[in-house]
């Protein structure tokens, strides 16, 4: 059974309440080319039968229609069963009440011209139902007619059966499918809704991640490293203030600090570097009234491509016979900063490179790439050393 509580703008809802207006207004279709059928044959009847006949059969379309304008599709199921059961009412009450006249062989009851109408409604709600209800539904009006033309006129019952069943069966089948074809989209849209919620779950998750990762990585690092180097030093006091602070925002729910100021990120780059190898020199060239302030996730990106590039040079500089000296130098403005790894090594080919060897491309070159204002160059060749640059420019 088709739910008819489905959410009223769902693919299947919306549907669903097409159809209801498509079998409403057949309904009233039907009505205006059978009543005046009806009304000439009414002496076939009881006076009283084709009035009410006529109102049990068509007054539901207009229920049906009704229903669907205003959303209501639990209403207008019930107002299809309606529709249903009064078409067979009508047609089997016809043959306890009929007069015994007769109509000419060429023509035919008037509720012989519907029995398809009413089980197509009911494919709105129901699946297999509706194709039981039109069989018993086409045998009543079957056997009306031919008790309408009388005995002495041959009515080839079986065939004409056939001929409304399959008729009718068609639309039906269609029907059942357009409804199904609805619930199908709509279980679909749930699928990407609950993957597009579970994805910015996971990215909250790892942006949450990525946050304490920093933080440990930028300044509890670095305050350590400062700390084995410099004991009681401005600068350790100054990681040490950023270092907790940071650390209360995160263990209260408060976002990190956003941005870095130029001090902050030259000390990240540093610490970075000094993870890999403390006795590189890091050279500082920035104006003294540079008031630059940097996003924290590319501050974070500018002191990993250090680290992986200096990684780099430590694995791949060096000859058999002669070690490559290595440094880094970050240069600032009003407007950007610059950080360059320079190595004296053997240098290799970048086009030499096998697609499949990361390196320097995953985590520097594709890392930036993803982040606005940011850049990233590599320059070497086979026997003149290295040189990794990065940078951001404001926007």
């Amino acid at each position: 059974m088709i739910d008819a509580a489905a959410p009223p703008r769902s693919a299947e809802a919306r549907l669903v309440r097409g159809a209801c207006l498509f079998v409403g207004t057949g309904g009233l279709f039907y009505a205006a080319l059978t009543v005046p059928i009806a009304l000439a044959q009414s002496a076939l009847a009881a006076s009283w039968w084709t009035p009410l006949a006529l109102t049990a059969v068509y007054a539901p379309t207009v229920l049906v229609i009704a229903a669907a304008l205003r959303w209501r599709l639990d209403l207008a199921r019930y107002a299809v069963l309606a529709f249903a059961i009064g078409y067979l009412l009508a047609a089997g009450s016809w043959l306890v009440v009929r007069t015994g006249a007769t109509v000419p062989a060429e023509e035919s009851l008037w509720t012989t011209w519907i029995p398809g109408l009413p089980a197509v409604a009911l494919c709105i709600f129901w699946r297999r139902m509706p194709f039981g209800y039109l069989t018993v539904a086409a045998v009543l009006a079957q056997i009306a007619a031919a008790a309408a033309r009388g005995p002495e006129t041959h009515n080839p019952i079986v065939p004409e059966l056939l001929f409304a069943v399959a008729y009718s069966a068609l639309p039906c089948a269609a029907c059942v499918v357009l409804v199904q074809v609805g619930r199908t989209l709509d279980r679909t849209a749930h699928a990407a809704r609950a993957k597009a919620t579970a994805g910015a779950a996971a990215d909250a998750r790892r942006f949450e991640r990525r946050r304490f990762d920093a933080l440990t990585h930028d300044w509890v690092i670095a305050t350590l490293l400062e700390a084995s180097r410099t004991p009681n030093s401005a600068v350790l006091t100054h990681h040490a203030d950023v270092t907790l602070r940071d650390l209360e925002r995160l263990r209260s729910g408060l976002p990190v600090q956003d941005n870095l100021d130029l001090d902050q990120v030259v000390a990240s780059i540093r610490a970075a570097a000094a993870e890999v190898d403390d006795t590189v020199q890091l050279r500082a060239d920035r104006a003294a009234d540079v008031d630059l302030v940097v996003p924290s996730d590319v501050a974070t990106a500018l002191a990993a491509a250090v680290g992986e590039a200096m990684r780099n040079w430590q694995r791949h500089a060096s000859s058999r016979t002669r070690e490559a000296a290595c440094e880094v130098q970050v240069t600032a403005d009003a407007a950007s900063v610059r950080v360059d790894v320079i190595d004296d090594g053997v240098g290799f080919d970048p086009a030499t490179v096998p697609p499949d060897r990361l390196g320097l491309r995953a985590s520097i070159t594709d890392r930036l790439a993803e982040l606005p204002g940011a850049w990233s160059a590599i320059d070497t060749a086979p026997g003149r050393g290295c040189r990794v640059s990065t940078g951001w420019v404001a926007t």
